[in-house]
C-alpha cells in the first residue's frame, strides 16, 4: 500500500483527532445503536455479509447479537469506559466472532472480530506465565527487569521483536531493552524525539492499555452512513479504531508488518509501552 501524507499530517501530529478517525481497521467490524431506541444507525466493515443482509439500518441490536449479548450491552454506561469482552456471536454463516462493547452518552458502540480458532488450554497458559514470573523475580535490576520482560513477552507471543520503551521527564523516549530476530536491526538504548508519542496519543495509551495493528498496510474502513454534524464518532475505546496514516508510514518505515502494544502504566503516569511487532 502508497501513502500520501498532506504537510499538515506530517507537521501538525500533536494536533490531528486520532481519537475520532471516522473509520475502523478491515479485520473487524462494528454496530453504533442509539441508546434511546438501541437500534442500529451506523456500521463499519462488512456486515451485510458476515452479519445476514443489508437491512441494519434501524434494526434492533438484539436482532443481531440475541438476547444474552444484548443484556450484556445494555447496562453499559459511559463511566464503564473500554468494557472489553463480552462474549461469543455465531454469525448465519456459522463463523464464531469476539464481541467487545462500551458505551458513550448516546450510544452503545459493538465491535466483532474473528474468533481466534488456536486457542491454549488453561495449563499451557499458567506454566508459560509462571516461566515468565520466575524469571522477573530473578531479575537484580531495573533494566534486568525490562531485558527479561522483552525475551518473556516475545516467547509467549511469537512476535519477531519486542522492545520496552520508556518515557523520559521530557517526554522523548529511550528504548530500555529488546528481543529480536537475530537478522533484525537492532533500537536498543536508541533515543526517540517527543513526538514519536503525541500528547493526544499518550492520552490514549493511557485510556486503552492494549492496542493491536494486524496488518500495518490495511486500508481504514468507514463508517456509514456519516457522522452527522461534522464531527466524528469519538472512538478513543474502540479496539477497532484506525490509526493515524502517519503512525502507518511510520510503522512500513520501519519494516514492520503487524504492531501491538501495552502500555506500562504506575499511579495513572505512563512510564512507557512495551511494543510488539
Amino acid at each position: 500500500m502508497s501513502l500520501t501524507l498532506t504537510p499538515l499530517q506530517v507537521t501538525d501530529c500533536d494536533r490531528e483527532p486520532i481519537h475520532a478517525p471516522g473509520s475502523i481497521q478491515p479485520h473487524g467490524m462494528m454496530l453504533v445503536a442509539d441508546r434511546s431506541d438501541l437500534r442500529v444507525r451506523h456500521v463499519a466493515g462488512d456486515v451485510e455479509r458476515h452479519l445476514g443482509g443489508a437491512d441494519w439500518l434501524g434494526k434492533p441490536l438484539s436482532a443481531i447479537l440475541g438476547e444474552t449479548l444484548m443484556s450484556e450491552v445494555a447496562v453499559m454506561r459511559p463511566e464503564h469506559g473500554a468494557d472489553g469482552f463480552i462474549g461469543q456471536l455465531a454469525t448465519p454463516g456459522g463463523e464464531m466472532l469476539d464481541v467487545t462493547a462500551h458505551s458513550t452518552s448516546s450510544h452503545l458502540v459493538v465491535e466483532l472480530e474473528a474468533a481466534s480458532t488456536e486457542g491454549l488450554s488453561a495449563s499451557m497458559v499458567i506454566n508459560r506465565l509462571a516461566t515468565a514470573a520466575a524469571g522477573f523475580e530473578r531479575a537484580a535490576s531495573l533494566p534486568a527487569l525490562c531485558d527479561r520482560a522483552a525475551i518473556e513477552f516475545r516467547r509467549l507471543t511469537g512476535f519477531d521483536r519486542v522492545m520496552i520503551y520508556h518515557l523520559l521527564d521530557e517526554t522523548a523516549g529511550k528504548v530500555l531493552a529488546e528481543d529480536r530476530r537475530d537478522d533484525m536491526r537492532a533500537f536498543a538504548n536508541h533515543h526517540f524525539p517527543a513526538s514519536d508519542i503525541p500528547a493526544q496519543a499518550r492520552a490514549l495509551y493511557l485510556r486503552n492499555v492494549v492496542r493491536v495493528i494486524p496488518d500495518a498496510t490495511y486500508q481504514p474502513v468507514l463508517l456509514r452512513p456519516t457522522w452527522p454534524g461534522g464531527d466524528d464518532l469519538d472512538m478513543s475505546d474502540c479496539h477497532l479504531r484506525s490509526v493515524s496514516p502517519v503512525h502507518l508510514v511510520y510503522l512500513q518505515n520501519m519494516g514492520v508488518v503487524a504492531s501491538a502494544s501495552f502500555s506500562i502504566v504506575k499511579d495513572g503516569l505512563l512510564l512507557g509501552t512495551c511494543r510488539l511487532s
